[in-house]
This record gives structure tokens, sequence and C-alpha cells, in this order.
């Protein structure tokens, strides 16, 4: 079992406080390994130390904190999924996702039409005026009309 101060310095933080974040961020997940020592202080038992190194190695590598501590509960508490789908480029932001292989076609057919006008909209307000300081000849070959 390791103390908050012991903590600190297993995943290399400055504050105690910020170990006690950490811990904070992932209570839920880290719940059954976590006891009561001498003067009520709080121990962190093996296992629980590595769900708070996971969950380091998340937050350096770039993700909030709070995003860090939603993949960690997505890979330890069993049946809490996401329901939306937060990809920025889809044509309506949080749609749910598809739950069956119909729902996923028609979801990706409609993702499709979605970027195919996108790119002709483009195509036309290229062919239309400049890009930059060059001008755009309206005879060039325009290869990726020929995929739409």
């Amino acid at each position: 079992m390791k103390s908050v101060r012991q903590l600190k310095d297993i995943l290399g933080l400055n504050t105690i406080h910020q170990t006690r974040n950490r811990i904070k961020a992932v209570e839920d997940v880290i719940q059954p390994y976590i006891k009561r020592g001498e003067n009520n202080e709080i121990l962190v038992g093996d296992e629980g130390v590595t769900i708070l190194t996971k969950l380091q190695d998340l937050y350096e590598s770039g993700l909030l904190l709070s995003e860090a501590a939603e993949v960690i509960r997505s890979d330890y508490l069993p049946g809490e999924e996401d329901d939306i789908d937060t990809d920025s480029y889809s044509t309506t932001s949080l749609q749910p996702k598809p739950k069956s292989k119909v729902d996923l076609i028609d979801y990706l057919m409609e993702e499709l039409e979605f970027q195919r006008e996108l790119i002709l909209n483009l195509a036309r307000s290229n062919s239309e005026g400049d890009i930059g300081n060059k001008k755009v000849d309206n005879n060039e070959n325009k290869w990726w009309l020929e995929w739409l």
C-alpha cells in the first residue's frame, strides 16, 4: 500500500494536491484499492497504483485529466460506453453511434454524401476565383471530380 506522498514520487508529480486530484479523477475505478491508514491517511494498493500510472501516462500524452479519466473508466468499468459519436468531421455533431449494420451503412452513406457536397462546393468556389495569389484555370483537369 502506497501513501499519497509515495504516489507523488511514483507518478513524478510536484505536489500532493496533484496526486489527490488524480485519485479523485478516477475514484470510482480505484475505490476497491483504497484504504484508510493511520490518522485517516489515504493508502492505495498496487492495482490502484497501476491505474494511477496509466492515468498519468495518458495525461502526459496530451489528454486533459478529465479525458484521461474517461479513458480509464471505459477500460476498467464494465458497461459504461459512450453512446455519442464526437467525430468533429461528421455531418452533425453528437449523433448516436449506429447500433446495427444497416444503421452503420445508412450513417456512412449520409457521411459520404455530406463529404461529396463539400468537395463539389469547394471545386465550384475554386473554379470561380483565385486560390491564394494564383489564378485558377477553368480548363484544368480536376481528377477528383471523376470519383464523385
